[in-house]
């Protein structure tokens, strides 16, 4: 068994292994493939040195994505591991050399995130994880979405070409100082808006006049060979806090979502933050499941 650094030698034998260990059919598979390889090349992440790879065998067992966010000094940490070594010593090792390239990148907190069941939940706490925060997996249970049209003046767009740079500046105003958030850049905001699991139209800006109010930036992902529709962020700009813009703007993303047919329709929110929960739930979303954050002080 060895833990090194990927390189891009390593590509075609991990992105078998990424389509094994998170898809259960081929429609799936190439779609977590493509959003995987998506991951790798993003700005800033630097594969060769902040992913790592166990091997065993002469095989892929585990791979970890450790996402630097040096503005606010705090890693991420984004494991998949062969079935057969969920919650081992085998995967132990790997999380522990992803502590130690997370020190290395000078972070202070290391986090994680796992579904509510996970077996991993135990081996973290023994690798000196603690859970920090809780998020809610909601799920759209109603039968038509309801009237909410944007106050007189508002229009609502699509993204366009050239509009990154007023996406970021609002998104980084809307969410500094929030859980887990760092501030993002033009680059990375436009290499997000381009992914295969998003698309141009399927990120609503709601303008009043010649500014920018608010966005919803709406993601697709696989879903037992059908596509889920997510709602993925929805910004106010601090100027339009409280002005009731949130509704009609996440409506607009949720119109367009069924407009492709999704299977349905889900979000992920911070159990903290009840503003935004109230505000799923008058819509007709509803609590299926919780997302765990554990932390590791560095």
């Amino acid at each position: 068994m060895a833990v090194r650094k990927f390189t891009w030698q390593d590509l075609p034998a991990l992105l078998d292994f990424i389509g094994t260990v998170q898809a259960q059919n081929e429609q799936d598979r190439k779609v977590r493939q493509q959003s995987f390889q998506e991951n790798l090349r993003q700005p800033d992440l630097y594969p060769e040195e902040n992913c790592l790879l166990l091997e065993a065998d002469g095989g892929i067992l585990g791979c970890c994505l450790i996402f630097p966010e040096p503005s606010i000094r705090r890693a991420v940490l984004a494991l998949d591991v062969a079935p057969q070594i969920e919650g081992s010593t085998l995967e132990e090792e790997l999380v522990k050399q992803a502590i130690s390239r997370s020190k290395e990148l000078n972070a202070k907190v290391a986090h994680i995130c796992l579904g509510q069941d996970s077996l991993r939940s135990e081996l973290l706490q023994r690798a000196g994880f603690h859970l920090a925060r809780v998020y809610w997996d909601m799920k759209w249970m109603g039968d038509h979405l309801p009237q909410a049209d944007a106050p007189t003046g508002f229009t609502v767009r699509h993204f366009q070409p050239g509009d990154a740079a007023a996406l970021t500046e609002v998104q980084n105003a809307a969410f500094t100082g929030s859980w887990g958030f760092c501030p993002n850049s033009v680059e990375q905001i436009e290499y997000r808006s381009s992914a295969g699991n998003t698309s141009h139209q399927g990120i609503l800006f709601l303008y009043d006049q010649d500014q920018l109010a608010g966005y919803c930036w709406t993601c697709l992902a696989p879903s037992d060979g059908k596509t889920k529709g997510i709602i993925g962020m929805i910004g106010i700009a601090p100027d339009y806090r409280g002005k009731g813009i949130s509704k009609p703007v996440m409506v607009a993303g949720m119109e367009y979502l069924q407009s492709i047919h999704v299977n349905e329709i889900g979000l992920h929110v911070d159990g903290n933050n009840t503003p935004a929960i109230r505000l799923y739930t008058s819509v007709g979303f509803e609590k299926v499941a919780e997302l765990h954050w554990y932390e590791y002080t560095l």
